[in-house]
């Protein structure tokens, strides 16, 4: 029998994971080996390379804004086509972290949490992000791909709920998928420091604890937003995203089994 694993080791990346094997509400479950999110690419070895291209991954989804992307580029992975995807406008993106950015003194403003809280809910209304997506992977729905962010928390972690929403996964196990991220805080905090990623100056500690953590509050706003305004995920895919019911059915056609 093969051995599939949740989370992928790596030595310059944290984070990486396979979102197969999670049950269906129709009783199928989400394949292994064809969809993976995950954090910062940048620091990746060329033994991690050669772990992922293993994985055939053949398209990446950079959800991360301009500025992110020049500062910290992904590796170029052989086989694979990289597409920008950016989940949030670049002067609103979390990678702006410096002593000196609009970001970090919104942070010394709000209370715990408040950030996050504020994006998850506003992450609904960015259509063209995730249409795009989605177009990528109607694209070759046959083939494995990543999406990732810088700490492959919250717009990775939106894109893995709307996808596993659409494809039928309940939203236990969406919640677990999402909290999953606080096994690797660990490692996304050395891989943070190695690249200054997480100087935040002048914050309270527990300001910086909300900024990282995975915390259930935050995905469940996402999901609950969606659900007020468009009664499902599905439905939400189909009148605000555009998706057809038949590109529905190749998605789960394709992703589960």
């Amino acid at each position: 029998m093969k051995t599939v694993l949740r989370e992928i080791k790596l030595d310059g990346s944290f984070n990486f994971r396979d979102l197969g094997g999670y049950p269906t509400k129709d009783g199928r479950q989400v394949k292994w080996g064809m969809m993976f999110r995950s954090g910062n690419l940048s620091r990746m070895t060329e033994k991690d390379r050669e772990i992922v291209a293993q994985l055939g991954i053949k398209r990446i989804c950079d959800l991360r804004g301009v500025d992110e992307i020049e500062n910290f580029p992904d590796p170029e992975l052989d086989g694979a086509t990289w597409y920008h995807t950016p989940i949030i406008s670049d002067e609103k993106m979390l990678g702006q972290v410096g002593e000196h950015t609009e970001f970090a003194d919104e942070l010394r403003k709000t209370k715990p949490g408040e950030l996050l809280l504020n994006l998850n809910q506003n992450m609904v209304t960015f259509k063209s992000a995730f249409q795009k997506v989605f177009e990528v992977i109607l694209a070759e729905p046959h083939t494995p791909f990543l999406f990732h962010c810088m700490a492959g928390k919250d717009r990775t972690g939106g894109v893995a709920a709307l996808i596993l929403s659409v494809l039928g996964v309940p939203r236990d196990s969406i919640l677990e998928d999402y909290l999953y991220t606080n096994q690797t805080l660990e490692q996304m905090n050395a891989n943070f420091n190695e690249i200054g990623y997480n100087n935040l100056p002048n914050i309270e500690q527990e300001v910086i604890d909300a900024l990282f953590e995975a915390r259930v509050e935050y995905i469940e706003t996402f999901l609950n937003e969606i659900e007020a305004r468009y009664g499902t995920a599905e439905i939400y895919a189909t009148e605000v995203l555009g998706l057809t019911k038949e590109e529905i059915q190749v998605l789960k056609s394709h992703l589960l089994e």
